[in-house]
């Protein structure tokens, strides 16, 4: 009995965090896509999509190819479906060995690939409409934008 009640109160709490069951998840449309920077796919990040309206956020991370997927309650398993409002961001070791142990070590900060406007949710300009089961949302960013002439 002592054991069932454990069992009790643990599915509660992991239902609290991300669900107990299907039942209590906001449905989800998968989302995959591509990044590019100047028309040449971004080869590593992550992008966040966040509800307009609330909601659980999705992440994913960018592929060497610039590809992605999203995923919300799973690694993959896609976005809430309505408006989303999107932030993107790329690091890359700095310049030297390349390896982030140097980073770890104080030996510089990352070097950001893409302007850093991206990586500001509120003012990305970055949006997504997550709108069925299926959805391919393709984002694509230069690298002049916020720069003063």
């Amino acid at each position: 009995m002592a054991a069932r009640r454990i069992s009790i109160v643990l599915c509660l709490v992991a239902g609290t965090i991300a669900g107990c069951g299907r039942g209590d998840r906001l449905p989800t449309g998968a989302v995959t896509g591509k990044v590019t920077i100047d028309g040449n796919p971004l080869p590593s990040g992550s992008l966040l999509f966040v509800p307009i309206g609330g909601g659980p956020t999705s992440q994913g991370k960018i592929g060497a190819d610039g590809s992605f997927k999203m995923g919300t309650y799973t690694e993959t398993d896609g976005a809430i479906l309505g408006q989303h409002k999107v932030m993107i961001t790329a690091l890359k070791a700095p310049e030297g060995s390349g390896l982030p142990e140097d980073v770890r070590k104080g030996n510089g900060a990352p070097v950001t690939l893409i302007p850093e406007i991206y990586g500001d949710l509120e003012n990305s300009g970055l949006t997504a409409d997550v709108a069925g089961k299926s959805n391919t949302i393709d984002f694509e960013l230069v690298s002049t934008v916020g720069k003063k002439k």
